[in-house]
């Protein structure tokens, strides 16, 4: 609920934050074919037609902590509208240990958070991960689904997530969405 929450302050401060005069110039426009896609030492990923990229600035606030590094919108502002967001923190942990972390710490985030399924899987290039498919709310209406694949790149823990409404989409959409989704190992000594 965290990263939502941020991920659509994210989303409204964009829209209407003038830039002051003491601020460095926005960074330009991404190139039409960057629109869709972020890549970093580690990950690569590339969202379904129809998502944007929403721009977020530096990702990497050198705290360790989780930091959302893409976010990427489709039906921005509508009511069915989805969101991916991909999200990396340093970690030691080996990949069961880091996924039971982040369950718990998405628990303490949202009361009401359901893992309804957890499904040890790999990427499309091999890499191990964990499937998750999570419940989240307490208010008629006001449900959340959420997909994620869970993967370590032996530095960093890292969760791309498919939010939306629960009942706008399915598995199978998600799933889809998310088969972009490429992550290689680093030697920790790097």
């Amino acid at each position: 609920m965290r990263f939502q929450v941020l991920a659509l302050g994210v989303l409204l401060f964009a829209s209407v934050a003038p830039v002051r005069a003491d601020q460095a110039p926005p960074s330009p426009a991404p190139a039409p074919s960057d629109l869709a896609t972020f890549n970093d030492r580690s990950i690569t990923f590339t969202a379904p037609p129809g998502f944007t990229r929403v721009p977020l600035g530096s990702s990497d606030n050198g705290s360790g902590d989780p930091t959302m590094v893409a976010l990427f919108v489709k039906n921005r502002g509508a009511a069915n509208q989805r969101m991916i967001q991909i999200v990396v923190e340093d970690t030691d942990n080996d990949l069961g240990s880091f996924e039971t972390a982040h369950e718990s710490e998405l628990r303490k985030q949202v009361d009401s958070t359901f893992v309804d399924k957890k499904i040890k899987t790999t990427l499309s290039n091999g890499m191990p991960a964990f499937w998750l498919k999570i419940s989240q709310g307490d208010q008629i209406g006001q449900f959340t689904r959420r997909y994620e694949y869970v993967v370590i790149d032996l530095k960093r823990g890292i969760t791309a997530s498919y939010v939306g409404r629960q009942g706008d989409f399915d598995d199978k959409e998600a799933q889809a969405a998310l088969a972009g989704l490429v992550v290689v190992a680093y030697p920790r000594d790097r």
